[in-house]
């Protein structure tokens, strides 16, 4: 086989990324010796390899009722079949599961999931407050935002708590608003439902328990 680069050898990358080539032949050899000269061909295995991971991990996850109906119609009507010697018992299932991988990619990028975000109150209720913001859910983390935010005095720092049902308060990163008032600040929990984040007035550094009362908080529903 001719290891220069060709589209059929990128072809022949990508399915030996997902484990469909026959290690026996010298398809195997020659494909290997193209991808420690070809960065083309390197990035298309970086790709195929990443893909077939995911698939691997997406297994246990059962997807929606109507996914298989919207991966159809989200498909391009135009399909180039494999050459007919590529058609092995072997291929057909690997090639399957990179087309359904890259199906429901497309699928999610057209109908993205809305990011689940709460609003921020001033505490206690009905106290003049200028402060807005919001609690959003950035991957399996919650990201604060706060808008408004009063600089505090030398040696004070503004700390989020996470207080979930039946829980003590538990501690969270200080953090400083901008010359905007603007305050920012990642917390590394999963939302859980009926939990609150706090907001509280502590020395700079943190406290391990609240020392003053919640000036902010924002309830996950």
């Amino acid at each position: 086989m001719n290891a220069q680069h060709t589209p059929e050898m990128l072809e022949m990358v990508a399915v030996y990324a997902l484990g469909g080539v026959d290690a026996a032949t010298g398809e195997c050899a020659a494909v290997r010796a193209h991808l420690a000269t070809c960065p083309l061909c390197q990035e298309e295995f970086r790709q195929a390899s990443a893909a077939a991971t995911a698939l691997g991990r997406s297994v246990a996850q059962p997807p929606p009722p109507a996914l298989r109906e919207n991966i159809l119609g989200s498909l391009p009507a135009r399909v180039v079949p494999l050459p007919p010697r590529r058609r092995a018992g072997w291929l057909i299932p690997a090639m399957a599961a990179a087309v359904v991988l890259l199906a429901v990619g497309i699928f999610w990028k057209m109908h993205p999931t809305p990011p689940q975000t709460w609003a921020v109150a001033c505490a206690p209720a009905g106290q003049p407050c200028h402060v807005e913001g919001s609690l959003t859910v950035a991957g399996a983390a919650l990201h604060l935002q706060l808008r408004g935010l009063a600089a505090l005095p030398a040696g004070r720092q503004y700390q989020a708590w996470m207080i979930v049902p039946h829980a003590l308060p538990k501690p969270e990163p200080v953090f400083s608003p901008d010359a905007n008032g603007s305050g920012n600040v990642a917390i590394d929990e999963p939302p859980v439902k009926g939990a609150i984040v706090a907001v509280t007035i502590e020395p700079a550094g943190g406290s391990r328990q609240p020392t003053t009362k919640p000036i902010l908080v924002s309830t996950i529903e």
